[in-house]
């Protein structure tokens, strides 16, 4: 019996190149990848004479480079791939470096779909390395299909010089290319591509170089800065979007500072466990530990983003498109993206033909952005051959589609029936209601109640709710804390068990004694209570809310229609008339500033005037402002409702100078108004700490400092905070601007302190 062997045509060429490779944006993909396998820190694509015959795609990067053995028993090798069979040389060297984009060894045909040329240029890392050069032209392999692939040569040589200035790496010059393919609306979409290419957070992964994609393009860069000079005013995010030229940039979905909820959920590298981690605005509500029943997974993390109406808005004033056109939920392995998943109204896991199937009860696409992310070898989580078809269908991507849903699922039971399809900023203070802390009792009774669970993380602050009216899931919740406890040898979790035991039988004793005291002394009841109510202090505020009696509220309601309603109304008529005669962005922005601020009145005098021992509605008062400003941040604005909710516990400090008073003529609104926003952004910078502290200049000038242990401001913002929607976080800019403004209507000086160990100082001058 004889040995016959395969011959091979010269039509392979085709058929792993041009016709394997869908199109030019997947075919660059490839040859970045190629980049990053060899370890290169940096890629310039330069697409040369675009707009000429003579046009070129030039791919450069400073990875390791190839010598005359890696090209003849590597490159030249089809379908080789020294990643897959473990034998590539930087593997071996470091093991921590154990994973690679591609391994497939047909990505270099890459090439071939972008142009008829290819010349390569490559020096290795190593000492006195030589410049190797390959010359192919890829129409040899199409004139004859006789010819064996193995017989078409191609062109080798050394090089005495090259232009381009590298020390190691590989340089692909692409020719014989289409012009017409590269018109500036396919860059820009390759720009747009390029940028969800490379996981979001890749660069800071400690074991990882950072890696660097630019696109450069000479013929289009008079375009892009007649673009940007144009439209400065639209945002960094409108301009990234719509220029070519530049460093390619990768959102990372926790920088956005995207105020809404996501689940993280990671199953060990051993495939042993799965970590789930649900957030609600920076507030962990639980973490959970479990055995893994995905056997056939391992080493994979899921992050998934619900949007709400304020994250959407986020979204597109940060990236420039709204999150629906930008896409859903991607999928990454080993730092690089795997299509079509994620792309825009992709519904390759069958998230929104579920979402049809119940739209009030599923989360659908629209709704929703994420990330999952493959880690190591994952072999049976592999790419097609065809870059753009997702992954082969094995029995371990059909568990990731069930692990995907269960993820889904645990975000849904918070998201759809705790807050009811979530809460916007505006709406923040809902997620304080009994109704909430209800619901979010049951909903971590019920994730406790799970056999497989190893261990319950918890927010403390939620269990504290824990009262007579949720006897049903408390009972519930303790015995499951007792049992996991046992299970996971957790003295936390048996603590916590028995003192919410402990609270739980108090209430319930407590409650029956206050219905059968109701019962007998309905009278006698009434009297304490008015009595309580008339012992207020002689302080400016009371140290604990009194009742909102008819007086007070026909108060509030006076002044807001009295003052700032008709304001507020006659700013929008304003803003209308201007929007209609297409008045210039800064006459508009002015009145909406005049909005904000008369809003923020409003908001301001609600939440003090059942404090306040003097009529609200006074234009001014003659008081000591040393008194009432130390008064209001310890008594009203550390008591108040959203410091609670953000579960920030916000500690002020007020000191005053002795024996010294600073009677002052002030609106207690504006020094009010003044008081919030800074307060307000050392929340939003994370502070813990405020300190309240006085300095006195003379006996008709005082300084009040106020100051946090929040993240601080960047030097090269802090000639900025100041002025008209200047932003950091995620606000309208208009809070120090406006602060600013009444404390300059008011003969004084603000300035800030950066000059610190931590966090921030205002400083805050009062003339007499």
């Amino acid at each position: 019996m004889s040995k016959e062997y395969f011959r091979i045509s010269s039509g392979l060429k085709n058929l792993i190149g041009s016709e394997l490779i869908t199109d030019n944006f997947v075919a660059v993909f490839e040859l970045v990848k190629n980049s990053f396998d060899a370890r290169a820190s940096e890629v310039l694509i330069t697409f040369e004479d675009i707009n000429s015959d003579n046009a070129k795609i030039i791919i450069q990067d400073n990875g390791k480079g190839m010598d005359y053995d890696d090209l003849i028993n590597k490159w030249l090798f089809v379908a080789y791939s020294a990643k897959r069979d473990g034998t590539e040389d930087i593997l071996k060297k470091n093991k921590d470096l154990n994973y690679y984009a591609g391994a497939k060894g047909v990505g270099r045909f890459s090439c071939d779909r972008l142009g008829d040329f290819l010349n390569l240029i490559t020096i290795k890392n190593e000492p006195k390395s030589k410049i190797e050069n390959i010359f192919v032209d890829w129409r040899k392999f199409e004139k004859d299909q006789n010819k064996e692939f193995i017989k078409i040569p191609v062109e080798h040589k050394i090089l005495e010089k090259t232009k381009y200035k590298i020390a190691s790496g590989t340089i692909l010059e692409i020719s014989g290319i289409n012009p017409d393919e590269w018109n500036r609306d396919s860059l820009i979409k390759l720009k747009d591509k390029l940028s969800k290419l490379v996981r979001p957070d890749l660069n800071k992964i400690k074991k990882e170089k950072p890696f660097k994609i630019t696109l450069n393009v000479p013929d289009e860069k008079d375009t892009d800065l007649a673009l940007i000079a144009k439209n400065k005013a639209k945002g960094e995010g409108f301009i990234y979007r719509n220029t070519v030229n530049g460093i390619i940039e990768n959102f990372v979905f926790d920088e956005l500072d995207i105020r809404t909820t996501k689940i993280i959920t990671e199953i060990s590298s051993n495939g042993e466990v799965v970590t789930t981690k649900l957030v609600d605005r920076e507030n962990i509500l639980y973490q959970i530990e479990e055995k893994n029943k995905f056997k056939f997974l391992s080493d994979i993390t899921i992050q998934l983003y619900f949007l709400n109406f304020s994250a959407k808005n986020i979204f597109k004033r940060k990236i420039g498109v709204s999150a629906v056109n930008y896409g859903n939920l991607f999928v990454y392995k080993n730092g690089f993206r795997i299509l079509p998943f994620g792309e825009p109204r992709d519904d390759s896991f069958g998230i929104d033909a579920r979402a049809l199937q119940g739209f009030s009860r599923y989360i659908g696409t629209r709704n929703l952005i994420g990330q999952v992310e493959i880690f190591g070898d994952n072999s049976n989580l592999r790419e097609t051959t065809s870059r753009d078809g997702g992954l082969v269908k094995t029995k371990s991507y059909s568990q990731l589609i069930e692990y995907i849903f269960e993820t889904l699922k645990r975000l849904e039971k918070y998201v759809v029936e705790v807050t009811q399809w979530g809460v916007n900023d505006d709406d923040f203070e809902k997620l304080n209601t009994k109704e909430i802390k209800e619901k979010l009792v049951k909903l971590i009774s019920n994730i406790a109640d799970d056999k497989t669970l190893l261990s319950l993380d918890y927010n403390s602050d939620i269990i504290n709710l824990v009262s007579d009216q949720q006897e049903g899931s408390a009972k519930k919740l303790i015995k499951n804390f007792k049992r996991i406890a046992s299970e996971s040898n957790s003295p936390k979790l048996l603590k916590d068990a028995k003192r919410l035991e402990k609270t739980l039988t108090s209430a319930l004793d407590a409650k029956k004694s206050a219905e059968k005291e109701l019962a007998t002394t309905v009278v006698e009841k009434n009297k304490i209570e008015n009595e309580l109510e008339q012992q207020l202090t002689e302080n400016l505020f009371a140290k604990a809310d009194r009742g909102t009696e008819k007086d007070d509220l026909l108060s509030i309601q006076h002044h807001i229609y009295r003052h700032s309603a008709q304001h507020i109304t006659k700013y929008i008529d304003d803003l209308v008339t201007s929007i209609n005669k297409d008045e210039p962005k800064d006459k508009l922005l002015g009145l909406i500033s005049k909005i904000s601020f008369e809003n923020k009145k409003v908001i301001t005098l609600s939440k003090f005037v059942t404090k306040a021992q003097f009529d609200t509605t006074i234009t001014k008062i003659k008081a000591d402002l040393i008194t009432f400003i130390n008064e209001y941040v310890i008594n009203v604005y550390q008591e108040y409702k959203h410091l609670m909710m953000n579960h920030q516990n916000l500690k002020i400090q007020a000191e005053r100078p002795k024996d010294f008073d600073f009677i002052f003529p002030f609106r207690p609104i504006e020094i009010i108004i003044i008081l919030d926003n800074i307060l307000n952004n050392s929340i939003k910078a994370k502070a813990t700490e405020v300190k309240v502290n006085w300095k006195v200049v003379n006996q008709k000038e005082i300084e009040l400092h106020i100051k946090d242990n929040g993240v601080g401001i960047d030097d090269n913002v802090k000639d900025k905070i100041f002025e008209p929607r200047f932003t950091t976080t995620n606000g309208s800019g208009l809070g120090l601007y406006h602060t600013k403004e009444v404390v300059e209507k008011l003969n004084g000086k603000i300035t800030v302190n950066n000059e610190i160990d931590n966090g921030v100082e205002f400083i805050i001058t009062f003339k007499k």
